[in-house]
């Protein structure tokens, strides 16, 4: 199963992908047994790629034992990217996609999306806050957004996992302002009935930074 778009389709013509991504160069964001997240450069604009490679049985079956969903793939974070696109919830835009293999504990798949220019994570910028507090309104307006996309995802089953303010990316000098993109969909769950444990798992995840006071 392949999606390229134009320029991709151009670019990988009469190669396999997986190798060439595999023999890219970039700045290597992380890198894991089964998982790599690259940032490259194409005609001049930047990308970032993540490459799946089998997580193996015993993964799938802890996460079996466990009643976790095993995230095996790219799919997950493909669908999802769409499913928020649907719902009108900033994101990535994802301009390839494939996975090859009849086995999901060794599947290969791979994802790429458009790189996110002039932005900085919400993390960051809130950590800003302690020598260079903004005003009353830009802390309400941002809590007003992150919290709306919570109730958007959560009223329509879908759960983050991660849902962390270092994956809300800050659009600087956006018009109007704030503009936040979440990204980061690897390990979404989306259901037509979302249990009440998803939804305060993911709440809690921006609560964790507030501890030390820097949002208050």
């Amino acid at each position: 199963m392949f999606y390229l778009n134009d320029e991709f389709a151009e670019s990988f013509q009469a190669t396999d992908p997986y190798k060439m991504l595999k023999g890219m160069e970039g700045n290597v964001y992380r890198q894991v047994k089964t998982r790599k997240t690259f940032q490259f450069s194409l005609n001049g604009k930047g990308y970032f790629a993540k490459l799946h490679s089998g997580v193996g049985w015993l993964e799938i079956l802890k996460n079996l034992l466990t009643l976790k969903f095993p995230i095996i793939g790219a799919r997950n974070e493909w669908e999802a990217i769409h499913r928020l696109q649907e719902l009108d919830i900033a994101t990535m835009n994802a301009v390839a996609y494939g996975e090859r293999g009849w086995n999901p504990a060794s599947r290969e798949s791979f994802i790429i999306t458009e790189e996110l220019t002039d932005t900085i994570s919400l993390e960051d910028y809130c950590k800003q806050w302690t020598d260079n507090p903004p005003d009353f309104r830009t802390k309400r307006e941002l809590i007003e957004n992150v919290a709306g996309v919570a109730r958007m995802l959560h009223q329509n089953g879908i759960c983050h996992r991660d849902f962390y303010l270092c994956h809300f990316l800050l659009h600087q000098g956006a018009e109007p302002f704030p503009k936040l993109s979440l990204i980061d969909l690897h390990r979404a769950l989306v259901r037509k009935n979302l249990a009440r444990r998803w939804i305060i798992k993911d709440i809690a995840g921006p609560l964790l930074f507030c501890k030390d006071d820097r949002i208050e």
